[in-house]
């Protein structure tokens, strides 16, 4: 596990708690009320709110994800309604009434009974059951993905909120050495060992690291309001360090799921309807006959009789074809759709593991390279100034240095967090018992 700094880690309260005496004016600095830190954030308990609990918060409360849901509860019904036969017809006709002499009334009236039933034919109710289908699981994989893009926000959320209290620390720590500095020079030109020009200088450094601090604070509470509105929460959790750590191999090993993962399983599912849809065109094309059978009854001597009949469409000038052709070129749209999903996931895949990659050497270097030398640079500067070896400026410029490489790990570390959020969207590494052979095949 990474280290910050030399220093190990422990969960942090919303509003960042400090680290206890990192300096010996550390306490100094809080009595003197340089650093004040709100109440609250010292009061918050409990354990921290891992990446899963706060996906868990968003998928119970983001209204998107129950649309999803609806979505595919509405194809559901729509596969059920596609099983459905035809509905037979009951004909009720009387005639021969009404008129005059023998017709008069209804004593010569002849009254039919007749029930009709259409026949579908070419498949048509197998091949709408099946387009049926089809949709359905377009539907269930549209929710899986909707419910990635969703973690994938969460995930970046998280991770922001986590870089913005790194942030906090650093302006924290650079505020603490301002504050340390400015003591030492007040003192050396007291004693007339630095002009008053030094004095100045320090102060104003004191000023800014104050303001960089409170921009800091400012930048924390919004990144840490925004993943709260995933939930409609507070902001009152406590967060992990888990920002500081890098994985074991500087990844979380994503492996693109069998079949490509949901985005290109979207695709084939869009193809497979395709599909459907042409065979359901096709037994479009078959006229369907209509049979029925009734009883006649005659009203003049109570006799009764049955009557059978078949009625059959003439197909002269409607058989379907321009809706065949449709069906068929949206076929072929979307299957040359499924291949440049396929090539786009693939170069998509492969540059983000580069990011990846690229980002994991970048923190790993500036661990090794960088802030260990310039911590040691910034302890010489301060050793050197007291003994009058280097100037006010010195130790200064060593500070700053330090503060930008802590700040450019944070970026680093930022970079990769988000490039693996990417990486999991693309891999479906959340999808949480979603995924089914049905749903990524």
């Amino acid at each position: 596990m990474f280290t910050r700094f030399g220093r190990a880690h422990r969960p942090r309260s919303a509003a960042f708690v400090r680290r206890p005496h990192r300096t010996p004016f550390a306490a100094s600095a809080i009595a003197l009320g340089v650093l004040t830190f709100s109440a609250s954030a010292f009061a918050q308990t409990g354990a921290p709110l891992t990446l899963e609990e706060a996906l868990q918060r968003a998928a119970d409360a983001d209204p998107r994800l129950r649309a999803a849901e609806a979505g595919v509860e509405a194809a559901e019904a729509g596969a059920r309604q596609a099983r459905a036969r035809p509905n037979p017809v009951l004909d009720l006709e009387v005639e021969n009434f009404g008129g005059s002499d023998s017709l008069r009334g209804f004593d010569g009236a002849e009254s039919t009974f007749r029930l009709s039933q259409p026949l579908e034919r070419g498949g048509r109710r197998d091949a709408r059951a099946a387009l049926a289908d089809r949709e359905l699981s377009a539907a269930e994989v549209d929710a899986l993905i909707r419910r990635l893009d969703v973690f994938e926000e969460v995930q970046r959320a998280y991770f922001e909120a986590l870089a913005a209290d790194e942030l906090v620390e650093i302006a924290t720590e650079r505020l603490e050495t301002a504050v340390e500095l400015q003591r030492s020079v007040d003192r050396r030109v007291a004693a007339a060992r630095d002009p008053l020009m030094a004095g100045a200088r320090a102060a104003a450094g004191t000023a800014e690291a104050r303001i960089a601090l409170d921009a800091a604070r400012r930048d924390a509470a919004t990144a840490r309001a925004t993943l709260a509105s995933f939930w409609n929460g507070d902001e009152g959790f406590v967060l992990s360090d888990v920002f500081l750590e890098l994985p074991a191999g500087a990844t979380h090993g994503h492996e693109q799921p069998e079949g490509g993962g949901p985005d290109l399983a979207r695709a084939d599912a869009e193809r497979q309807r395709a599909a459907a849809a042409v065979r359901l065109e096709r037994s479009r094309g078959f006229l369907d006959p209509v049979l029925s059978l009734g009883v006649r009854r005659f009203e003049r001597d109570g006799e009764t009789g049955l009557v059978a009949g078949m009625s059959i469409p003439l197909g002269i000038f409607d058989r379907n074809s321009g809706g065949i052709a449709r069906a068929r070129a949206e076929e072929r749209r979307a299957d040359f759709n499924a291949q440049a999903a396929r090539l786009r996931i693939q170069r998509e895949a492969a540059a983000l593991e580069r990011h990846l990659s690229s980002a994991a050497a970048s923190v790993t270097a500036m661990d090794r390279d960088v802030i260990l030398q310039a911590e040691r640079a910034l302890a010489l500067a301060r050793d050197g100034y007291n003994q009058g070896a280097f100037s006010y400026l010195d130790v200064l410029e060593a500070q700053r240095a330090l503060s930008a490489s802590r700040a450019a790990r944070i970026e680093a570390l930022r970079t990769f967090h988000n490039t693996e959020a990417a990486l999991d969207r693309l891999t479906a590494r959340f999808a949480d018992g979603v995924r089914s052979e049905e749903i990524l095949p």
